[in-house]
């Protein structure tokens, strides 16, 4: 189990190192005031595809425990294509009757629904590899896409004078690429025979259920961009958007930690070994902390390259990166929820986090800011990552060891005193 954990870990860590190295290169020919354009766009385009399109990649791996994988991946490249028309549809009423007043060219609105709503595909083939527990291929077709995105953005970069337009254009030209290849290996699957509505309905049926909690965890992830374009200008917020790309670090790596633990989690407990999930409670707190440590090595050493305008940055990237940190810890405690089917209970707390985030980023970010908007993400994962634990450990019947637990929230808060006295 441990080892897969790691494989995910160590690949992710590849994958998302690749941009992180670029982003020194990328902070000398791009303007804050671009990176605050694209760092508004990039929270609208993580928001809007799991609000309309039901967060139905969730399912993948629950449904691949019981359907074959002909029958599965038949029915999801189906209903990925109607949900991301509809998807493509929604968000340009969206931009209309809201978007457009934040002064965002609709070329640019247009090219970033485009990317995130054509790379399905591709999508749905990382479902199929982590269902099967192929950590390898995974990482693979994920380190691919980032090296391809890396190519095309400094290409087009030197290309085209207007850097938003090309970042953007990179993006939809690499999931096209990607999501063709990713055609080219499904094809074999689809069959028009396979098309089940009832089996579509059933996967609606478990997601849909999930969307509030989604929403609410988005409203965490995405809601500090959102909230600030309306507080600071938009060089503030470039400035602030590489931080959260910086500090985001902890989230990739600590979705990777989740990624190999799922399926294997859905294995174990389907078969009855509960007393090896019990175990590897422990022993996931232990990589949380190690991919923490990691984390705050990565922020540190790269802000020594980047350039001088976005320096002032570094103390929110370690601030977001705790945060994160936290959220992994949520993630894995809502995973043995959902597996009894507590989806309300997940749903509720990310509901209560959710509206706890917004409110404090309504209540810190005008006086402090990009300090505000990164304390208001550790106040509220702290929140949802303790609620989480605290109805797990009440439904859910395996027995969590609190020495691990107090571990955790020393060394966090620990880490976080020490960032607040830095400041």
């Amino acid at each position: 189990m441990i080892k897969k954990i790691l494989t995910y870990s160590f690949g992710e860590v590849l994958v998302k190192g690749v941009s992180f190295l670029a982003v020194p290169l990328y902070s000398y020919m791009i303007l804050p005031g671009e990176y605050g354009t694209l760092g508004f766009l990039n929270s609208l385009v993580s928001f809007l595809p799991f609000v309309f399109t039901f967060y139905y990649l969730y399912g993948y791996v629950r449904f691949a425990v019981e359907v074959k994988e002909d029958i599965l991946i038949t029915n999801y490249l189906f209903i990925g294509l109607l949900l991301n028309l509809f998807y493509v549809m929604s968000a340009v009423v969206l931009y209309r009757v809201w978007i457009r007043d934040y002064q965002i060219d609709f070329e640019y609105f247009l090219l970033s629904i485009s990317a995130s709503s054509s790379v399905f595909v591709f999508q749905i083939l990382q479902m199929h590899y982590r269902s099967k527990g192929d950590a390898r291929s995974y990482v693979k077709l994920s380190m691919a896409y980032a090296i391809l995105g890396l190519i095309l953005n400094f290409l087009l970069l030197i290309l085209f004078k207007d850097n938003v337009f090309a970042m953007l254009l990179s993006a939809l030209i690499t999931a096209l690429i990607v999501s063709t290849i990713a055609l080219l290996i499904l094809k074999n699957f689809f069959s028009w025979e396979l098309i089940d509505f009832g089996l579509m309905k059933r996967i609606l049926q478990y997601t849909m259920p999930l969307v509030p909690g989604a929403i609410a965890l988005l409203l965490f992830s995405q809601s500090d961009k959102l909230v600030l374009i309306n507080y600071v200008d938009r060089q503030t917020l470039g400035i602030y958007t590489v931080a959260f790309t910086m500090g985001l670090s902890m989230g990739y790596i600590g979705s990777a930690i989740f990624m190999g633990y799922q399926p294997i989690f859905y294995e174990k407990v389907s078969n009855g070994f509960t007393q090896e999930i019990e175990k590897q409670f422990n022993k996931n707190i232990f990589l949380l902390m190690g991919a923490l440590f990691l984390s705050w090595v990565a922020i540190v050493v790269i802000y020594q390259f980047i350039d001088e305008k976005y320096k002032e940055g570094i103390t929110f990237a370690l601030a977001i990166s705790l945060a994160y940190c936290m959220m992994t810890f949520s993630q894995i405690m809502e995973l043995h929820l959902t597996y009894i089917k507590k989806n309300s209970i997940v749903s509720f707390v990310y509901g209560a986090g959710g509206v706890l985030t917004v409110g404090m980023l309504l209540l810190l970010v005008p006086k402090y800011g990009g300090v505000g908007a990164a304390s208001a993400l550790v106040i509220s994962s702290c929140f949802i990552s303790v609620m989480m634990y605290f109805f797990a450990q009440k439904y859910f019947y395996l027995h969590y060891d609190k020495r691990g637990l107090v571990f955790f929230y020393g060394v966090i808060f620990l880490m976080l005193g020490l960032l607040y006295v830095c400041l």
